[in-house]
């Protein structure tokens, strides 16, 4: 069992809703719409605070087995640590500054793209980084699932085809996240409608694949736990 590899499903789960959440929040701040900022700022407290403190763990102390699988622990934790802490520094802008979005909704646009600015270079970076991992999971072919795991196990003799997705996945967050730099950076906001829709898309699919593997980590656990053999 110690040689069987997973990544933490709440990582996933809590990622994918992170990326919607702020793509929900920076399209209503771009089409005039009132933001509750204080919700908001809950919402973002929250999906911050378990991707810094579950990513800084991974980052920090590598949980991810041995084998050729500890790519994993720089894969899955140094981003999820990055891109929670920059939805935390929203948390305490948004509650800091609520008094701003509870008046009048003309000013938000222009106050709240100012003050992302600045986090912009941040979210650039770890864009990059992003797009990096993308096409190291493919030139490497990274991610094969075990013959234990349900599903994904049946895949695995063919590591391209996860390879394939991983990088995919990665790549479409990486370019919402450079999308977002150049957008701020070059003065032109129409870039960030399609950050936000290059991070709908990622959101989505993370949600689904970290719900995914909590049947597919478990299951893969009881084959190995029992000698079973579920395949689905």
């Amino acid at each position: 069992m110690d040689d069987v590899v997973v990544y933490n499903e709440l990582v996933a789960v809590t990622a994918g809703a992170g990326l919607l959440g702020f793509a929900g929040f920076l399209s209503r701040v771009l089409r005039g719409k009132r933001v509750e900022s204080e919700g908001w700022a809950a919402f973002f407290g929250v999906t911050g605070l378990l991707l810094l403190v579950t990513g800084l763990h991974t980052t920090m102390t590598w949980p991810f087995g041995g084998d050729g699988f500890e790519y994993a622990n720089i894969a899955f934790g140094q981003p999820a640590a990055g891109f929670g802490a920059l939805l935390l520094l929203a948390a305490i802008f948004l509650w800091r500054h609520r008094s701003l979005y509870a008046g009048p909704v003309e000013p938000v646009k222009d106050a709240t793209l100012a003050a992302l600015k600045p986090a912009g270079i941040f979210v650039g970076a770890l864009g990059l980084s992003m797009a990096v991992l993308a096409i190291t999971f493919v030139r490497f072919q990274l991610g094969a699932a075990p013959p234990e795991e349900p599903i994904s196990g049946r895949f695995g003799h063919i590591p391209i085809i996860e390879a394939l997705f991983l990088g995919g996945l990665w790549g479409v967050v990486a370019l919402g996240s450079l999308l977002f730099t150049i957008a701020l950076w070059t003065d032109r906001p129409g870039l960030l409608r399609w950050a936000v829709r290059a991070w709908v898309v990622g959101g989505v699919v993370f949600l689904l694949f970290g719900a995914m593997n909590f049947y597919t980590h478990i299951g893969m656990y009881d084959n190995i736990a029992f000698g079973n053999d579920a395949k689905w």
